[in-house]
């Protein structure tokens, strides 16, 4: 939601300008280069959504159900968008914005700094693109997977670990800069491979910090590569994203000590980089398909 001209003086309002009162969920996730918001409210606002002109960027707002509409005024005419699950519109911050909305409000939402979108783009080998296309009512279904994914909750709560929402955030900021941005570039290459060394130097590294928050830079430069280059370079190589690959190395190594020790549940999610034992115990019941202390029981009878 980007802003609401409201009659109330006591409403509470957020830094996109949305009424905190009124909305019925608002998460927040700071990604790499980017933020992420989930707002959602049963019905949109009475007033006319009003923003006026900043240097922020870009927003750009995908609706995670349908059932919303919007009027958009410009300077000499309006258009109404009638918005499905997956429909995306992007707005530059530089605009007036002005909006008449409607319906049900459920938009997971994208802010895109000038200084972040270079970088982006940099990172997506698109080095022309300098502004976003604005859009509005664009279907999307790829972006709505990966916003969904990203807000997927864990006990009612936006709860991922670092290198999850930095291997999401670049993947949404690649597609970003190469479906709405305003340039072209090399096109991704395809069927590169992690060398043996750069793998044995992610091995090391990860098995050194298995209960520390490692990012995608961290393991990109241990590979000298781009962070989009080592995420391409990643998924051909290992089959699977690097959270997911790290997820396996942690439940290999609670393995190992459930096994060949007497140590703790509790000591072992620390020990593995588990947020605490109730998260490692869901993590290795969706891998081993039992709790951790009934594998133990069965092993060492």
């Amino acid at each position: 939601m980007t802003g609401v001209a409201s009659t109330a003086a006591t409403e509470r309002h957020d830094s996109l300008g949305c009424s905190m009162d009124r909305l019925d969920d608002d998460w927040t996730i700071e990604g790499r280069d980017m933020t992420f918001y989930r707002k959602r409210s049963a019905s949109a606002p009475p007033d006319r959504v009003t923003t006026p002109a900043t240097g922020r960027g870009y927003l750009l707002g995908l609706s995670a159900a349908g059932g919303h509409r919007r009027r958009i005024f410009k300077e000499r005419h309006s258009t109404v968008h009638d918005f499905e699950q997956n429909a995306v519109y992007l707005r530059n911050f530089a605009d007036d914005y002005r909006a008449d909305l409607s319906g049900s409000f459920d938009f997971m939402l994208v802010e895109i700094n000038h200084n972040a979108l270079e970088r982006i783009a940099d990172a997506a080998d698109l080095r022309s693109v300098s502004e976003l296309r604005q859009a509005a009512a664009h279907p999307d279904p790829v972006l709505g997977g990966m916003l969904g994914a990203l807000f997927a909750t864990m006990d009612g709560s936006a709860n991922r670990s670092a290198l999850f929402v930095d291997q999401l955030s670049i993947a949404i900021g690649v597609h970003v800069v190469q479906q709405y941005g305003n340039g072209r570039g090399g096109a991704a290459t395809s069927g590169r491979r992690l060398s043996a060394r750069c793998q044995a130097r992610i091995r090391d590294l990860v098995q050194s910090q298995l209960n520390g928050e490692l990012g995608v830079e961290q393991l990109a430069s241990a590979c000298n590569l781009s962070q989009a280059a080592f995420l391409r370079a990643f998924r051909e190589t290992m089959g699977k994203t690097p959270h997911r690959w790290l997820q396996q190395q942690r439940i290999e190594k609670a393995i190992d000590l459930l096994q060949f020790s007497q140590t703790r549940l509790s000591e072992i999610a620390s020990i593995c980089g588990f947020s605490d034992q109730s998260h490692f115990t869901r993590a290795f019941v969706q891998a081993m398909g039992s709790t951790p202390g009934a594998w133990r029981r069965r092993r060492q009878s």
